[in-house]
C-alpha cells in the first residue's frame, strides 16, 4: 500500500503554525523533588495548524485529500521543517464557502509514527 503524499504548496501568509503535544510522567515528592520521564518512544507529538484559502477546485481537492487521511497516514514537509508522517486530528477538518470564488480549508495535522 502507497502512502500519499501532501503536494499542495503552504502559503506564508495563512500562517502556518507547528506545535507539540508531551505525554510527560512526573512524581513530586514531598521535599520538592520531582522526577520526570517521557511517556513511551514518541513522548513528543508534533501538531501543524492547516489553513488554505483559495480556487473551489483547488480547495475540494484538499478536502477530498484531507477527508481520506484522519485515520491513514500521509507524508508532508511543513515549512522549515522536516519530512513525516502525519493525519487529520479527528474533528478539526473545516470547509467554508467564502463565495464562488474562494473556500477554506482548515485542518490540525499530527505527527503519525506508522502507516
Amino acid at each position: 500500500m502507497t502512502i500519499e503524499t501532501f503536494s499542495w504548496g503552504i502559503k506564508v501568509s495563512s500562517q502556518p503554525t507547528e506545535g507539540s503535544k508531551d505525554t510527560v510522567r512526573k512524581v513530586q515528592f514531598g521535599d520538592g523533588y520531582a522526577q520526570v520521564s517521557g511517556s513511551g518512544l514518541n513522548d513528543e507529538i508534533r501538531t501543524y495548524e492547516f489553513s488554505f484559502s483559495g480556487d473551489p477546485t483547488t480547495a475540494n481537492e484538499i478536502h477530498a485529500f484531507l477527508r481520506r487521511h484522519k485515520v491513514k497516514s500521509f507524508i508532508f514537509t511543513p515549512p522549515f521543517g522536516d519530512t513525516a508522517l502525519w493525519r487529520v486530528e479527528a474533528d478539526t477538518l473545516k470547509k467554508v464557502v467564502k463565495n464562488v470564488k474562494v473556500i477554506t480549508v482548515t485542518a490540525t495535522f499530527e505527527q503519525a509514527f506508522a502507516p
